[in-house]
């Protein structure tokens, strides 16, 4: 019961995290008050809007706090000849896109191109598929329904993959995809998520009870270094959008240690 709560909580509370809801509601309250008799005010806060939009529109914030997120834990340089299982996270696919449209993933679907891609290298691993629904109403398309279209797509056959098909969240598809793959001492495992949720990942399923897997990050946002990325962005939305991802990433990183579900502030390799 309390899960569910939290659960509920942490979806109505999410979006007031995305910095750009509040620069709409900011210009919305400017541009009413310009047709009331509180016309000044009116300009101040679009006027404002404006300038933050165009403050982090042309700075790199955003993509630095992004890139402080998928450098955290880097890609491995080798991999090893026998890997006994790989588990991946959904996210990446838009179950009800892959229901209404063919072959419309909805997304860049890396984590599902690479699940495809180490399968094909490792015929004899283990495969999981960890992906539930993580909306809070209309829960009936999940992530693994859509992987289940996507995959045979790209060369997968579904018939291999063991299909975690209840989580909602992170610290749920570590619990739920450990019960159904059933790691053993001594194997080892490839864990498959996109980089800057990788850190998540990992202190999730080493507090889950995980031990012998090797992180597989996939779906780069930014380049190995951003930081001299000043320019001017006409398109405010794209960097908006990176500093909200980033934002709602290391706030859920917070409250998971606040929960315990995760093994450090800021987990590492």
């Amino acid at each position: 019961m309390l899960q569910d709560i939290l659960f509920a909580a942490s979806k109505l509370l999410g979006p007031l995290l995305d910095p750009r809801v509040a620069l709409y509601w900011v210009l919305f309250a400017g541009i009413a008050l310009l047709w009331s008799p509180w016309k000044r005010a009116g300009r101040v806060l679009a006027t404002l809007a404006f300038v933050v939009s165009l403050a982090v529109g042309s700075s790199p914030l955003g993509s630095l706090a992004l890139n402080a997120l998928e450098n955290r834990i880097p890609a491995p340089a080798a991999l090893p000849d026998k890997i006994d299982g790989i588990v991946v996270l959904g996210g990446d696919v838009d179950p009800r896109m892959m229901r209404l449209r063919n072959a419309t993933p909805g997304s860049d679907a890396q984590r599902q191109i690479a699940f495809a891609d180490l399968a094909r290298r490792y015929p004899d691993a283990k495969l999981v598929y960890s992906g539930g629904s993580g909306r809070l109403i209309d829960r009936d398309d999940t992530d693994s329904d859509g992987a289940a279209k996507l995959l045979p797509m790209l060369g997968l056959d579904p018939s291999r993959v063991i299909f975690e098909d209840r989580s909602r969240n992170t610290w749920e598809n570590a619990a739920l995809a450990r019960e159904l793959g059933q790691p053993k001492e001594g194997e080892t495992w490839l864990l498959v998520t996109s980089a800057f949720h990788m850190p998540r990942a990992v202190g999730c399923f080493r507090v889950a009870g995980w031990t012998g897997f090797i992180p597989y990050p996939v779906g780069y946002m930014t380049p190995p270094d951003v930081g001299t990325d000043w320019w001017p962005a006409f398109t405010f939305d794209g960097r908006l959008f990176a500093l909200y991802a980033a934002i709602r990433e290391f706030s859920g990183l917070f409250y998971y240690r606040l929960t315990g579900r995760v093994d450090a502030w800021f987990p590492a390799p």
